[in-house]
Formats: C-alpha cells, structure tokens, sequence
C-alpha cells in the first residue's frame, strides 16, 4: 500500500507518468518540466496551474531537487523489486565471488583467496567494479577523443582530395588550353606557308610547263622540216628536187631556240622556306604563356665590387671597389644587383647561366627592401632567393644544390604572382628544384649575386640568358 501511494505521489497530473526533470510552481503543484512547458507553450499571456488554476502573471518554474533525488531513488527501487540482483559463482568451490585479484585479473570466492591469493592484492567486487569501471570511462574518454581525432582526419583528407582534384581539373584545363591556342597558331602558320609553297611552285611549273610546250613546239617543227628534207633528197628528176628549192634550203636553217634549262631543284627562296620556322618560334610568344623574359641588369643597384657587361646582361665581381654615388637604390654590403624589369602580376620565367661559379644567389625581392648593411637574404625580410653556397642554412636559404650530384649549370627561375609562387628549374632538363608560397603585393625584382669566395679560378660572370 505504501509503494501505491509513493507512486502515486510521484506521478505527474498531465502526463500520468513517473516524473521526469521534476519542477515545481509558485503554488507548490509539481510537474515534468517537458509537460508544463508544452502545456504553457499553447497559452498565450498569462498561465495557470493545470492542477489548482492558480493564474501566474510570470512563467517562473523550479528544479525541484528533493523531488528528483527521490524520483530516481524509487526508481532503482522498482529496478531492484523487479529485476533481483544476479549473483555468480565460483566454480571450483561454489561460494559467491565477492573479491577480486588484481594480480590474477579475475574474479575469485573467500575460499579462493584463502587456498592461495592471500599475498595477492584483492579488492571487493564492488570496489573492483568501481574502479574497473572508471578505467573503462577514462578508456572510453580517451577513445572517444582519438575517434573525433580521426573525423578530423578524415575531413581534412576528404577535403585535400577536393582540393587536389579542382587544383588537377584546373590545370587540365590550363593545358588544354595553352596547347589549342599553340595547335590553333600552328595550324594557321602551316596553311601560310602550305599556301605561300603552292603559289611559288605553281608559278615556277607554269613557267616550266610553257618552257616544255615552247621546246615541243619548236621540235615538231624540226621534226617536220627534217621528213621534207629527207623526201627530196630520194627524188631522182632534177626538175622535181629542184623545185622551191630556196623555200626548202631557208627552212633548213631552222635552229633550235632553247627556252630555259629546266631545272629539278626548287629555287634557294623556295628552298629556305625552313628558316621561316624561326620567325614563326619568335612569333608564338605572343601565344605561350609563359616566355622566358629577356632582361637586363641595373647598374644603379649594383654594389660597387660588382661589374655590369655593357650590354646589361651578366654581373661578376672586380678585384677593386669602384667610386659609384652611394644612392638609395644601390647595395652597399651585400654583393647584389636588381633587373631593370619588374613584375607585380602574371606568370614570368627567366634564365640564368651559372658557368661553373662554386657560390651564387639568385632568386626575386620586394622593391621596399633594405639595401644598406648587412642583410639576411629570408623571406621574411622580402627575398625569395635560392642558392649554391657553404653555409645556406645559417643564412636561412634552401640548401638543396649541395644534395645534387650534377650541379645546375643553367637556372630557370618561374614567378606565378597571383599564385604566390616562386620556383626555380634546372635548365637542363627542367627538373624542380624548389618552390617558396607566400603572398605578393607589392612590386618584385629579380635579384642576382656572383659571390666573392676564396677559390682564384672562380670568375665565371652570371648571365641573363635571352631567348
């Protein structure tokens, strides 16, 4: 009778059930807090109390604390009325196993501890279960954190596929379209050229073909002359050979009026159409994208131990420091030279001969950098440079020419500005040899630095190759 009337009181008036989240109003009444406010969610204005109607200007409810603890309380009650506690049994001794070895990992009987486990360390099952379970909340934690680790990494590798595959498709269609600008401007310079051949040949076979038909003409004429000839001469009367005699003897005069040797090799103009192959590479730069820039040197950056080729195309070092004004522009400590030419967007490509120079420095800078003093050649401080030199990693610069085998002996330097690129290419077979990312947003300038090193023989200048 007793647990009827706890359950009764324990029951919520709207929903007839056992309370769930208990709460409580200003008049004491006490409901689910999901049922009192789907109930109060209908009303507009001012609310009541479902059970004594009791009208509230403020929808003020309270978690009723005491009200929950004894809720949960009878409810394990009812678990443990109704569902009776299971209890297992050593199979060897057939007692209730109520500790449990931590020694041995299993659960064990009173007689078990005492025919063996006393030195063990023993914990009562509960206790054991306790613990036991902590690990395995502390377990499940720690699994939980590695498995939201792995959604991550699977994000993150799903979208660096996405990623890799737009980055693919957009050079796909890069390629493709570079070489139908390439096909479409070779196709149209091979018709020309097609059609300027057939008009020159045909012009030279037409003169040919009226040289043959003039030859032709004049040789049906001999021919002719030649049958009459032999025909009187087989006449025996006198009167009948004599006869037009002087009409005869004047055709026999007849000479051979050669037009022209008619000759099997094409005219040189012809002949050297080929070369026109060179004005048609020159030409396609307009098409590629892109062309490898010819640039010069600006001798008012230069550093006064540097020497410019007059025609503004290498740099190598002297063996005395010119008297040259110290202006803003030019390097006073670092042995660097700029380019006239500047870029502030596009793809650019350029070429440097290196000779057979032990030390050099090549690479781009911004035009805000510091130019006097001693400089750290980083991006940080606006040079993107690559390098053959002894101590690149002190001087924070990229050091992978001293892991080749076969130096560079040309370098193509690539700057993709909207891309945030620079990159630099052996020549030679235009394998990669590094690339820095960053952000460009000012102009930038090819930098470029001989070195001075200790090795006499060394004296090889930088070149600006031109194509």
């Amino acid at each position: 009778m007793a647990s009827a009337d706890l359950t009764y009181e324990l029951t919520c008036p709207i929903c007839l059930e056992t309370f769930t989240d208990p709460v409580s109003l200003e008049c004491e009444h006490h409901f689910c807090r999901s049922c009192i406010s789907q109930s109060w969610d209908k009303v507009p204005g001012d609310v009541s109390c479902p059970q004594c109607r009791q009208v509230f200007t403020q929808r003020n409810i309270r978690t009723a604390r005491t009200l929950g603890n004894i809720v949960e309380k009878f409810r394990l009650l009812k678990v443990k009325v109704t569902q009776p506690e299971e209890v297992f049994y050593c199979q060897e001794h057939e007692e209730k196993l109520k500790l449990f070895c931590e020694e041995e990992q299993k659960a064990i009987c009173v007689d078990c501890w005492s025919s063996g486990h006393q030195t063990h360390k023993d914990l009562h099952i509960k206790e054991a279960v306790q613990k036991y379970k902590n690990k395995l909340e502390k377990s499940l934690e720690f699994l939980q954190k590695q498995m939201d680790l792995s959604l991550q990494s699977k994000r993150e590798g799903e979208e660096g596929i996405l990623q890799m595959k737009a980055q693919v498709d957009s050079l796909r269609n890069e390629i493709k379209s570079e070489f139908e600008k390439m096909h479409k401007f070779l196709f149209g310079k091979e018709e020309l050229m097609k059609a300027e051949l057939e008009r020159k040949s045909n012009k030279i076979l037409e003169e040919m073909g009226n040289n043959l038909k003039r030859t032709l003409e004049e040789m049906s004429a001999l021919e002719g002359t030649i049958i009459d000839l032999k025909s009187r001469l087989q006449i025996q009367e006198a009167p009948e050979l004599l006869k037009d005699i002087q009409v005869l003897l004047k055709r026999s005069q007849m000479e051979f009026h050669n037009p022209g040797a008619a000759s099997s090799q094409l005219p040189v103009d012809i002949v050297d159409e080929p070369f026109k192959y060179i004005n048609v590479w020159r030409e396609m730069r307009a098409v590629i994208s892109p062309v490898p820039e010819s640039l010069t040197l600006d001798p008012e950056t230069a550093n006064n131990l540097l020497s410019i080729s007059q025609d503004l195309t290498s740099v190598s070092l002297r063996n005395e420091e010119q008297n040259l004004p110290d202006q803003l522009q030019r390097f006073d400590c670092c042995l660097c030279v700029l380019s006239s030419q500047s870029f502030t967007s596009g793809k650019n490509y350029w070429e440097v001969g290196l000779g057979k120079k032990s030390e050099w420095v090549v690479g781009i800078c911004r035009e805000s950098i510091n130019r006097k003093g001693n400089i750290t050649l980083s991006p940080d401080n606006g040079f993107w440079v690559f390098a053959q030199l002894s101590d690149c990693k002190s001087l924070k610069i990229p050091d992978v020419i001293s892991q080749l085998k076969v130096k560079p002996r040309k370098l193509g330097v690539y700057l993709d500005y909207e891309g945030g690129r620079v990159s630099f290419y052996d020549v030679e077979d235009m394998s990669h040899l590094h690339t820095f990312t960053d952000t460009f947003t000012e102009k930038l300038y090819p930098i470029f630095n001989p070195c001075k090193t200790d090795t006499a023989d060394d004296t090889d200048p930088l070149r600006l190759l031109t194509s």
